[in-house]
C-alpha cells in the first residue's frame, strides 16, 4: 500500500512500502506526516485519494482548507474581504455558500473622490449608513474552473448583482506555487452602470507556517462617467500564518488606485477558524484609508461547504 514519508524540507511524498508494514502505519521523518488513506471528498461523498497533511500526533478530522484546492498544489487560505471563487484548483462539483459582512465603526459625510459611498462594497452607491454584506454561492463546473453569484447589499438594499468566473493555470516549484485568473462582471443598481474586473491570481507556500496570496489587475466602469474616474488598478496581498491545523492568522491589504485620482487602502488583520469539514468562520478588525478619510471597520465571513 502507499504510505506517507516526509523528507527533510517537510514536503511530503508517497512511496510503495509493500506488505511488510501493517495497514494504517505511518512513518514520518519530520514534524509533519501523511495519512494516505482515502478521505471523503466534498463532491457528493465519493472517495478522494489525495493525501491528508496533518501535524504529527494530530488525529483531528479533515477540515475545509485541507481537503480543497489543487491536488498537488499548496494549501493556501483565502483572503477574507476579497475572497476567491473557490480555492485555486478546486475540483468539479465543489459547492460553497458564504457571506461577507462589513460594519463601519465611524461615518463620513458627503462625497469622497467623486464617489457617494467610496468605502463600501459598492463604491458609488448611496451611503445608507448600514451594514455592508454580500451573500454568495460558488460552484466548480470542472476541475480548476469555478463560478459564483453574489448580491452586494447594504442593510436590506441590494446594491449590485455580481457574477464571476475563475480558472486555475497550474503549479510550479515543486507545487509550492499556484496561479490562475479571475474575471468579475457587476451590475450596479444605483446609479445604474456596469463594472468589470480582470485579475491575475498567485499563491506561494513559503514553509509549513507561512504563505502569501496576491491578486492584481484593472477594474473598469462602463456606461457612465463619474467626474472622469472610470478606471482603477487593484491589488490585494495577504500574508498568512498557520498557527494550528484549524487556526490561521493573516493580514490582508486591498489597494485601489483610481487613474487620475487618489488611492484607497484597506488593511485588515484577520483570523480564520475551521470548525469542521463543512464550516469555517473568519473575522477581523481593520481600517480603510482614502482621501484624508480614516474609517475603522469590523469584517467577518461565515462559510459553509458541501
Amino acid at each position: 500500500m502507499a504510505m506517507g514519508v516526509c523528507d527533510a524540507d517537510w514536503w511530503c511524498r508517497a512511496e510503495e512500502w509493500g506488505p511488510q508494514l501493517p495497514a494504517g502505519m505511518i512513518r514520518a521523518t519530520s514534524e509533519f506526516q501523511v495519512d494516505a488513506s482515502p478521505i471523503i471528498s466534498l463532491t457528493g461523498g465519493s472517495l478522494d485519494q489525495r493525501p491528508l497533511q496533518t501535524r504529527a500526533g494530530d488525529d483531528a478530522p479533515p477540515t475545509i482548507e485541507r481537503v480543497s484546492g489543487e491536488e498537488k498544489g499548496p494549501r493556501i487560505p483565502e483572503p477574507m474581504v476579497f475572497d476567491l471563487v473557490r480555492p485555486l484548483g478546486a475540483l468539479k462539483g465543489e459547492v460553497e455558500i458564504n457571506s461577507l459582512g462589513m460594519i463601519p465603526l465611524s461615518r463620513t459625510i458627503g462625497k469622497v473622490g467623486g464617489a457617494t459611498d467610496p468605502l463600501g462594497l459598492v463604491r458609488r452607491s448611496p451611503d445608507r449608513r448600514g451594514v455592508e454584506w454580500a451573500p454568495e454561492i460558488e460552484y466548480a463546473l470542472m476541475d480548476g474552473l469555478a463560478v459564483e453569484f453574489e448580491l452586494p447589499m447594504e442593510t436590506l438594499s441590494v446594491e449590485a448583482y455580481k457574477v464571476a468566473a475563475q480558472a486555475t493555470f497550474g503549479t510550479l516549484w515543486r507545487h509550492r506555487f499556484i496561479h490562475g485568473a479571475q474575471v468579475i462582471a457587476q451590475y450596479n443598481t444605483d446609479p445604474r452602470f456596469w463594472t468589470t474586473t480582470w485579475l491575475y491570481l498567485a499563491g506561494l507556500r513559503i514553509d509549513k507556517v507561512w504563505s502569501v496570496f496576491g491578486m492584481v489587475g484593472p477594474r473598469f466602469d462602463h456606461g457612465e462617467t463619474f467626474n472622469g474616474f472610470r478606471n482603477e488598478l487593484l491589488s490585494n496581498v495577504t500574508v498568512f500564518a498557520d498557527v494550528t491545523d484549524r487556526f490561521v492568522a493573516g493580514v490582508e491589504t486591498n489597494f485601489a488606485q483610481v487613474l487620475g485620482g487618489r488611492p484607497t487602502l484597506l488593511v485588515m488583520p484577520q483570523v480564520h477558524y475551521e470548525v469542521d469539514l463543512h464550516w469555517m468562520g473568519q473575522a477581523g478588525v481593520g481600517v480603510r484609508l482614502g482621501n484624508d478619510v480614516t474609517m475603522p471597520v469590523i469584517g467577518f465571513r461565515l462559510i459553509r461547504e458541501f
